[in-house]
Formats: structure tokens, sequence, C-alpha cells
């Protein structure tokens, strides 16, 4: 071995030549490292400082933006004075309203400066998680005149930020205020004595969560002192309010920090190595003023991952310098090359997959041995995946987890090609709410249809049942596909009777939110359709086809609100557990003779509900109440309305006496003209039960499905 080392040209030269390289390598490596260190220090310095003053003028533009709203309200106040205290209390709320920014403000005034007999008059608006709320502070338990925010910048005559503190009383929150001295008008435009303080708050939550938003390295942080080095934010929130700077460096003595926390409190802006005196590892500082506040804002960024990407890159060049050594190995990288390649193919397509990408195409390797092997089932796998991903996004939205569990373990759930099966179908629809909601705020509209659609998603999914569609207030559901039930008549009819049911705790709420009380109208069908996956490839369904659709769809147009029509074939399967109010014969457009429907009123069994049973008797009303009738044809209000006398009311429905003629099952919008003995606006919507015609006149059974909050609650009330 010595010998060939020695006595061969080729070992001779392979010695000179990764000798001669690797020494060069090693000198160029170290100066490279070495310089490229300096650079990146200096550039991170700079990007250091520029991105905390960045930040700095971000926040005092927040600060300024804050304190123009107080300033502005001083100088409207001051300059019209507010027509009335209700007039003062809309100015204040608008402020908060149109500010987001701003978490509080009040207008504190001195004894008399509002009403010459009020001692104390400061009203504050400030926001809770329920809206913005109203509190007066001019209580014996708190006493504003000694605030910082009041009686500094009384004694100063101009506005200023106070230091952080807790406002127990008021906003009972961390907070920062900026206060702006309100004057009586004086002479020739000056100003007069002092009459009061106007002020903004700003929480302190908000003003962490926008100094936490900074991205700073990858563990850095930033953070802000007063201008006594008290931490207004920090990462460590048990250091707010109650430590400062100072304070961290006695208790740690910590020397350095202290000099750290000089600078920054006197100096504009800064860079500082502060070695480990804020964290535990070796960090630099960054940091400049706030001018407003007197504050400073400072960016700690660890010093390995500034040096983070010189050292990559010196990791880097190592491992190519070396790379380029064992070039000299040649044909063992060729060896090795020829099985990495459709390695490095399979572990790029393993990575797509972990990113959900399941679009892989590894067809071109096509060995034979344990690669090409490996290959293969990567992609059988990824097929597999696709189909789970395929019943997961058809189904998870539209039925239990439990059932798309079924689906994906089972051998068949996985084949959703269309077939025809006897399912049994329910379309539910809101009574009265488009006609309704034209009037209302969207947010309302929203607020809503969320409340309603939440609670009868829940109560569908509780049943195993499928939702097919939700367009507004209507939902298509049905049961029975995919999931085979046998029970599915009477599963579909105990679901329908719990939705009417949650209906009493969805008005409730409505209610208290001063919206208006509806009710819902549920027809029930069984019939055989066509289900399976509807759409494209790139956007499709699991829903239903059929003619037992569209009837599903009429005999729901037929209901009344809180009511639950079934047809003949879906009684015939709970003919012996269910029971009803009526059967109702009804003439449908299109289908030869009389459809039989019936009213449910319960069901017995395992499922065991029932409607509660509302006070049907109808009292007379003296006087009637006068209103007016529109109709409404596919739910938007047709042609004028005509004077009406409403002459008998009960829970549920009303008695109304027309000069025009109206059709059994008609849909009516009726607004009270007068209830009782007072002028009032409400409206009702219902549907005619029962019409009968007099010579002049007609008078019409209403069933009502939605009403006004204040007229439900005059129909509801005890006879």
């Amino acid at each position: 071995m010595i010998s060939w080392l020695t006595d061969s040209i080729v070992s001779k030269i392979t010695l000179l030549v990764m000798g001669g390289t690797s020494a060069v390598l090693g000198l160029v490596l170290a100066h490279s490292y070495t310089s490229s260190r300096d650079i990146i220090l200096r550039e991170s310095e700079q990007n250091a400082r520029n991105l905390t003053l960045s930040v700095a003028r971000r926040i005092e533009q927040e600060f300024r933006a804050v304190s123009k709203v107080p300033a502005g309200m001083a100088e409207y106040v001051e300059a019209q004075a507010p027509s009335s205290t209700q007039n003062l209390l809309d100015l204040i709320r608008a402020l908060v309203a149109n500010n987001p920014e701003v978490f509080g403000a009040a207008v504190a005034f001195e004894p008399g400066g509002w009403e010459k007999d009020l001692a104390a008059y400061a009203p504050y608006f400030y926001r809770t998680a329920k809206g913005i709320e109203y509190v007066q502070l001019a209580t014996p338990a708190y006493n504003y005149f000694q605030m910082d925010y009041y009686h500094i910048p009384k004694l100063l005559g101009r506005p200023l930020w106070t230091n952080p503190y807790f406002d127990e009383g008021g906003g009972n929150i961390l907070m920062v205020t900026y206060s702006v001295p309100l004057f009586w008008p004086g002479d020739k435009g000056e100003h007069g004595d002092f009459r009061g303080i106007v002020t903004a708050d700003v929480s302190l939550e908000w003003l962490t969560e926008l100094v936490e938003s900074i991205k700073v390295a990858q563990t850095g942080y930033c953070f802000i002192i007063s201008d006594t080095g008290q931490f207004v934010t920090y990462p460590n929130g048990a250091y707010i309010m109650s430590e400062s700077i100072f304070s961290i460096a006695e208790e740690q003595k910590k020397p350095r920090l202290r000099e750290i926390g000089r600078s920054m409190i006197r100096a504009g802006s800064g860079f500082e190595d502060i070695g480990d005196a804020l964290t535990e590892q070796e960090a630099f500082l960054a940091f400049a003023r706030i001018p407003s506040t007197g504050w400073a804002l400072g960016a700690v960024f660890p010093k390995h991952e500034l040096l983070a990407e010189v050292t990559s890159l010196h990791h880097q060049t190592v491992v190519w310098a070396g790379f380029s050594v064992a070039l000299l190995l040649l044909v063992s990288i060729l060896v090795a090359r020829s099985v990495a390649k459709p390695l490095l193919r399979m572990a790029d397509a393993a990575e797509k997959v972990g990113r959900g990408e399941l679009d892989i195409d590894l067809s071109d390797i096509k060995t034979t041995d344990e690669v090409g092997q490996l290959a293969r089932s990567l992609a059988h796998m990824t097929e597999g995946l696709k189909q789970r991903d395929f019943i997961r996004d058809t189904f998870g939205r539209y039925v239990t987890r439990d059932v798309v569990s079924r689906l994906l373990d089972s051998t068949d759930g996985l084949k959703l090609g269309g077939e025809s099966r006897e399912i049994t179908l329910m379309m539910s629809d809101l009574r009265g709410f488009t006609a309704l909601t034209s009037h209302m705020k969207p947010e309302d509209i929203i607020s809503f249809l969320n409340r309603y659609l939440g609670k009868m998603v829940e109560i569908l999914l509780d049943h195993r049942g499928v939702i097919d569609e939700i367009i507004g207030d209507g939902i298509l559901a049905f049961f029975g596909a995919p999931e085979p039930l046998p029970d599915h008549p009477a599963r579909a009819l105990a679901c329908a009777l719990r939705m009417q049911e949650a209906m009493k705790e969805i008005n409730a709420l409505n209610e208290a939110d001063g919206l208006a009380h509806l009710e819902m109208g549920i027809a029930i069908h069984t019939g055989t359709v066509v289900v399976g996956n509807i759409g494209s490839e790139r956007r499709s369904k699991y829903g239903a086809v059929g003619s037992a659709v569209n009837f599903t769809g009429r005999m729901e147009s037929y209901s009344t609100g809180g009511q639950v029509l079934i047809s003949q074939a879906t009684y015939d399967h709970v003919a012996d557990i269910v029971t009803v109010n009526k059967a109702i014969g009804i003439q449908m457009k299109g289908i030869p003779g009389t459809v039989t429907l019936y009213d449910v009123k319960g069901i017995g069994g395992p499922y065991n509900v029932y409607l509660s049973q509302a006070d049907e008797t109808s009292r007379p009303l003296v006087p009637p109440i006068d209103v007016t009738v529109w109709r409404l044809v596919e739910k938007t209000v047709q042609g004028t309305g005509v004077p009406a006398l409403i002459t008998h009311a009960s829970q549920t429905s009303v008695v109304v006496n027309l000069c025009e003629p109206v059709e059994q099952w008609e849909d009516l919008r009726i607004r009270l003209e007068t209830l009782g003995t007072e002028s009032i606006e409400g409206e009702l919507y219902g549907k005619v039960v029962s019409a009968e015609r007099h010579l002049d006149s007609c008078t019409a059974v209403v069933r009502l499905t939605s009403m006004s909050p204040h007229v439900h609650q005059y129909l509801t009330k005890p006879a």
C-alpha cells in the first residue's frame, strides 16, 4: 500500500491535488466566513435599526391618530356645545364606534361644567365583547377628579398621554389615556376657564397584540418601556405594569441592563450588543423612541439567528468543498446517482402528498427492481387517498363523522355512482322570511340565519340526515342514503318534530334581540329517487334527483308555520306510531285528483316526540284592529294593499275581514294600523287556511307564521 502511494504517479497527483485543494479551500473558507460575518452584522444592524424605526413610526401614527380623536371632540364641544345630554352621549358613542383603535372615550366635566347643578358629570363609552357599553364615572366610588388623566392636564393646561394604569371602575382593563383639556369660551378667541377633560383610551392588550405581530427573526421579540423604564408591553405578561427594565437589572444583578435602559430612554435610537442581559442567549438590541408618549420600542435579535445566513452559507460552502473533493470518486457518484434520482422523485412526490397535493406522476420510473416497485406502491397509495378525500369532501359538511367513517371503512362506501333508492325527503322553509328581511339590516339577517341554520343542521346530523341544499332559509335534506336506514321515514319525522320544537328556543333568542317571531313549515315525503354524485370533477355534491324531490317542494308550499306535513307514502310507513291532527285534501297543480297530506302532532315508539300545542282559542277583538293586507306571490309582495279588519285572534291565527276575496293557501302580509287603542306599526305574515266569501266581503282565517316581537306579545297574552 505504501509502495503504491509513493511509486504511483496517479497517487502522487491525487495527493498533491487533494492536499493543495484542501489547503486553499480551508483558507478561502476561513476568509469567506469572517468577511461574510462582518458584512451580515453591518447589514443586520442597519435592518434592525430600520425595523425598530419603522415600527416606532407605525405606533406613533396610531397614537397620533388616537390623539386627534379627543382633540377634535374638544374643539367641537368648545365651538358648538352639544344641544342636549343625549346629543353629547351620541357624540361620544360615535367617537368610539368610528375609531377601532380607541378602546373607550369620556368627557369629564368640572363641577357645573355641564349643568350648573351637577357637581360631577363624566359619561364614558367603552368596548366590550357585547359591543359598546356606557358607564357614568361620576360615582362616589370613582373620583375622576383625582385621576392622573384628569388633574395633570388640568394643572398643565395642555394635552398629554398618561402612564399605563388599571382603570378600576371605568374600563376595568390596563390602558393608557390621551387627555385633552376642555375650556369655556374666552374673549377674543382665547381659552376661558377650565371646563373639563376629553379622553381617548388605548387598551394595552391592543397595543401588546400590535407589538407581538411584529416578526423579529425567528424567536426575537419587541417590547415597549415607558419614559420611567416600566414595561408597557413584554412577551412575559407578568412584567407589564409590575416591573421596569431597572428593577429587572437590579434583581438579576445585571448593571449592563441598567445602562441599556438609560440609553433607550435618553437616545433617539440605537443598536447595542446586550449579551444575555434580557434573554438566556446572546442577543442584540435595536431601539427607537416613540415621540408622542416618550416611550421606547426595543427589538431583541438573537445573535445566532442574525448570523444564521452566514453560518448556513459557511456550512454549505464546506459541504460543497467536500463534495468537490469527493468528485474524484466519480464512478461511485454516478452509480449512486442512478439510484438516487428516482428516490428523489419519490421524495418530492411524498412531500406533495404530505401537503395534500395528490396529483403526482411517477410513470417515468419504469424499472422492475425495488425502486420501481416502491414508485408503483406510492402511486397506488395516492389513488386510494384521492378516493378517501373525495368521500370526506363530499360528505364531511353534510353528514356526521360517524357516517363518513363508516363509508371510508366500507368496501362499497367508495363506490358512489348514481343509484335508485327509496329515501325520505324533508324540505323546510321559514314563513314570511324573505319579505320580512327586505327591511332588516344585513348583519341582523346573517345573525338570525346563522342561529337558525346552526340549530337545524345540528338536529339533522343528530338524526343521521344528509343535507342536500341550503338556500337562504330553506333546507332540503334526505334520510336513507348513502347509508341505508331501515327506519328512514320515522327518523325523518322525528327529526322534523324536534326542529319545530327548537324554533321556541330560536324565537326566544330573537325576541331578546328585538328580532321578529318566525315560524317554519316542514314537508316530508317518501319516494324513489336517483342518488349520487352531481356536478363536475372540480365541484360536485352528493344529492338526490327525481319527481319525489319536486313533490316534496310542492307539499312544503302548503305547510303553515309550526306545521309538519307528511305524504300518504310516508304515513303508510309510520301509521302505527304517528299521531295526526287531521288529514288535508289539496289540489296540486299538475297532479290529478286530490292529494292527501297529514298534519302531524307527534310520533311515538322509540322516538316519542310530540309538538307542544299552542292555545287555539280565538278571542274577539273590541274594537277590531285596522290593518292593510298584501298578497305574497313566490315570497314577493304583489299589488297594492287593501284595507281590512282583524276581528278575532288567537296565539296562532287571526280572523280577517277583507273587501276583496282571497283564496285558500294564499300567503299574506298584514300591516297593523292600530293595536288596541293605540296607533302602532307592526307586521304579520301568514297563510290563508280557510276563506268564506260574502256578498261584498270575505272572511279569512289566517295561520300566522311571522310577526313583530311586540305584536307577538300582544297576541299571546292571556285573554
